[in-house]
């Protein structure tokens, strides 16, 4: 998954680099929660709270400030708890994330937490790379977002969408169709690399559906961005903040809750004006999945952040990123929600376009990894 980084440093409590917490012995409290599936089994939520301050850091990876508010919910969380948080930046991708989990094995710098698409978690979870654990919200959440082995659960999502920097186009596209008009040359970009991010990855989706394809058949959504690229529409670059400032990427295709933050800050910085569209051919969702790493170096830690995420609390710090938080129709009902926050989404009601299965999502990628590379060039 790659992310589209706007701004750095807004929350103090966020590092750039991961830092080692020393090797050791796991202390017995750490074991403990190692092994619990539940805030019970491992004493209780005070237990949790006095053991995980007793392991005192967080190590993640790729949660940027702005995207989804991870800056606001990352703060919170080290303020609420007095956690220091060790998050590294320089990547996003989901791939990379599993990587960082399986090279730093054993190691006090590896990640405690993991936030990916479901293609890539249910793969970390056939290898055995996470661990089974469900926070007291859990009943909350439709079984369709949780993972069968209880390993990851659906915590954020949003609905692709095509983003148009006013000051540089004429008359922004509102389609798929539409980026296929010459006048687009050299303007048209993706958040990265489809076989290694969810983002990009879904980007081919929304092309397959506008493009005569389904999610049983995503070659369509490749040719159409060879298409794009042979015209020379296509910038071959990873679209975030800074493309669309400098002029490198006008129009950019990504989530609708990651263009929203863009066109705030693009507008209060430079007065121009990111137009969001919902393409009218090719409209996609999808959430992304968080998770435990089995082999965390702080699993107290892991799993309080855990408990945070899917709290009232953590998904309403969401919400106020232009998410769709998992928990959204339970905080509704039970009148538990930032109205402020719910009524700025992109999508009035929250995500209503389809989403693959996990099923198709594997199928796909098998196909977007094989053609990709070759139809881009």
């Amino acid at each position: 998954m790659t992310r589209t980084r706007i701004m750095f440093g807004s929350a103090v409590v966020i590092t750039l680099g991961l830092t080692a917490c020393g090797s050791g012995e796991e202390s017995e409290s750490s074991a403990t929660w190692r092994e619990a599936t539940s805030v019970e089994d491992g004493g209780g939520m005070d237990q949790l709270i006095e053991d995980a301050q007793a392991e005192g850091t967080f190590n993640a990876m790729g949660l940027y400030d702005d995207w989804a508010n991870y800056g606001g919910l990352l703060e919170a969380f080290s303020e609420t708890y007095d956690i220091e948080i060790n998050n590294d930046q320089s990547t996003g991708s989901s791939q990379d994330l599993i990587n960082a989990v399986v090279n730093r094995e054993g190691q006090g710098d590896s990640l405690d937490y993991l936030d990916t698409g479901i293609s890539f978690a249910d793969e970390a979870d056939e290898d055995g790379l996470l661990a089974e654990y469900s926070p007291e919200t859990y009943d909350d959440i439709p079984e369709e977002f949780r993972s069968e082995s209880g390993t990851w659960i659906n915590h954020l999502g949003g609905t692709m969408a095509i983003g148009c920097d006013t000051s540089r186009v004429d008359d922004c596209p509102e389609s798929f169709a539409d980026l296929l008009d010459e006048q687009y040359s050299g303007m048209v970009a993706i958040p990265g690399d489809p076989t290694t991010g969810e983002s990009g990855f879904m980007v081919v989706h929304a092309a397959a559906e506008a493009n005569g394809g389904s999610f049983d058949d995503v070659e369509p959504g490749i040719e159409f961005f060879n298409e794009l690229s042979a015209m020379g529409n296509f910038v071959p670059v990873e679209a975030n903040a800074g493309t669309i400032e400098t002029g490198e990427t006008p129009i950019v295709i990504n989530w609708d809750y990651l263009l929203q933050p863009i066109a705030d800050d693009l507008e209060a910085d430079t007065g121009a004006v990111l137009d969001i569209h919902l393409p009218e051919d090719g409209q996609v969702s999808s959430f992304y999945a968080a998770s435990i790493n089995d082999d965390a170096p702080h699993p107290a830690v892991a799993r309080l952040f855990y408990e945070f995420l899917f709290s009232d609390e953590g998904q309403n710090l969401l919400l106020e990123g232009y998410v769709t938080p998992v928990r959204l129709d339970a905080m509704i009902e039970a009148e538990s929600v930032n109205q402020e926050a719910l009524d700025a989404l992109p999508g009035e009601d929250g995500i209503e376009a389809p989403q693959p299965t996990l099923e198709q999502r594997e199928a796909n990628q098998e196909v977007v990894e094989s053609l990709w590379t070759e139809a881009i060039q």
